[in-house]
């Protein structure tokens, strides 16, 4: 069946000095010829400078058109990107236009989908332009971009020969060989390989709190008793109002959550609801959300002011304990590693943001191994992993079981398959690429 010719705007909706509009498919150029008017032929990558035409042959715009030829484009597909003034009525009434050539709206990551399905990219990569554009880091930007040149499949793709490596060992041992000594004398041997590919494995896996770090920015919670000041904090550290405050108890009573960037480094700032014992159902409810959020925080800063005791029953997170109100009272309990400020004065405050700035240097990449961006990756290599650790485990037995251990091998190699999208199905498909946006 002829693929279907594809249209929409490639830029923000709005008004701007530019918007592009993008059109992929078997009859971009003829559809290009008949919104132009132009008769010659266009030449890739060569940019010509034509007027936009709607019905009745009226002249709507003058536009940039960039021809993109098939296979040498983003998608694979003939393609040309049309660059009018962006103004939302002239775009609209231009992609009707193409519309009523016979073209069709382009779904959310349909590009990038047909991208995938010509061999342009694999599934890695095309997560990755997903989650490029949603960046908030440079670090991100950095990283992801990487992924997008493949980077990252090239790494898995050692990972999956040096599985196939050991499953030919097996193979030839079940297929060819008569000799019942040989799989023995390769025993060491394969072992030290799946040694090192669960090592790198598990570094893979381990990135991808990495990437949320960088990509979606790290989550900080400040939880306390109530009256010590918590949004009065916030309110200074994002050097904004956006929280009322108040001196009587108990104020916030809700989840109060803003993005902001310390230092080049994204993070998003929570206030909470104080911590203590209450009757009153609404603040019952907010304690509970406060709790909530506090066991999905990646940094909690535990406000504590003269006259009350820091909150830390939630384990094994990282915290930062803040003695406020230093302006009316200095610290003098026992406690290590206590940050005093003033969230009145301003005094401290430098030092707490440089504090929860360097949360990130213990969310280092170790540029050897691969980088691993979404959920859908991290179980797919979670799955890889297991079959390989069980592989390992059957090798130390004097006698292996080849067979069982050759299917073990060949799911892990399977999963790794998955995880590029070399072998997939059209349910995890639609799943990525529903969450692009309608351009790309």
């Amino acid at each position: 069946m002829r693929a279907t010719t594809i249209v929409s705007q490639s830029t923000p909706i709005g008004n701007s000095a530019i918007s592009v509009v993008r059109i992929s498919g078997p009859d971009t150029f003829v559809f290009s010829k008949k919104l132009s008017h132009q008769t010659s032929s266009f030449k890739h990558m060569e940019a010509q400078y034509l007027p936009v035409f709607i019905k009745n042959n009226e002249k709507l715009d003058n536009a940039i058109y960039l021809p993109f030829f098939s296979p040498k484009s983003y998608t694979g597909e003939d393609i040309m990107e049309i660059s009018c003034h962006g103004n939302p009525n002239i775009v609209l009434t231009v992609i009707n236009e193409i519309l009523s050539f016979g073209a069709v709206l382009a779904e959310p990551g349909e590009y990038t989908k047909r991208a995938y399905l010509n061999g342009k990219i694999d599934l890695l990569q095309a997560e990755s332009v997903a989650l490029l554009i949603e960046s908030k880091s440079v670090e991100a930007v950095y990283q992801l971009s990487k992924n997008i040149g493949g980077v990252t499949s090239k790494k898995l793709s050692n990972i999956k020969k040096e599985i196939i490596q050991v499953l030919s060992i097996i193979e030839f041992e079940l297929d060819i060989s008569e000799d019942e000594s040989y799989i023995k004398s390769q025993q060491n041997t394969m072992r030290t390989i799946l040694r090192k590919v669960i090592k790198k494995i598990e570094g893979a896996i381990s990135s991808f709190d990495t990437v949320s770090a960088h990509t979606r920015g790290l989550k900080v919670v400040f939880a306390g008793k109530p009256n010590v000041g918590k949004s009065t904090l916030v309110n200074a550290l994002i050097n904004d109002d956006k929280i009322i405050t108040s001196p009587t108890p108990g104020t916030t009573r809700d989840i109060i959550s803003t993005n902001i960037t310390i230092k080049g480094l994204p993070f998003s700032f929570v206030d909470t609801a104080g911590i203590h014992e209450t009757k009153n159902e609404i603040e019952a409810v907010g304690i509970e959300k406060t709790k909530e959020e506090l066991r999905s925080a990646d940094i909690i800063i535990s406000v504590f002011s003269p006259d009350s005791e820091p909150v830390d029953f939630i384990k094994d997170k990282y915290k930062i304990f803040v003695h406020n109100k230093t302006d009316l009272k200095q610290y003098l309990g026992n406690k290590k590693d206590v940050l005093s400020v003033s969230a009145a004065t301003g005094s401290g405050l430098g030092s707490l943001r440089t504090k929860i700035a360097n949360r990130y240097s213990s969310f280092r990449q170790d540029g050897s191994l691969p980088l691993i961006t979404t959920l859908r990756q991290k179980n797919s290599l979670t799955g890889t992993l297991s079959s390989v650790k069980a592989s390992l485990e059957l090798l130390g037995q004097n006698s292996p079981p080849l067979e069982i251990l050759a299917q073990e091998l060949t799911l892990a190699v399977g999963q790794l398959d998955i995880t590029t999208g070399k072998t997939t199905t059209n349910d995890i498909l639609d799943s990525v690429f529903s969450s692009f946006c309608v351009g790309k």
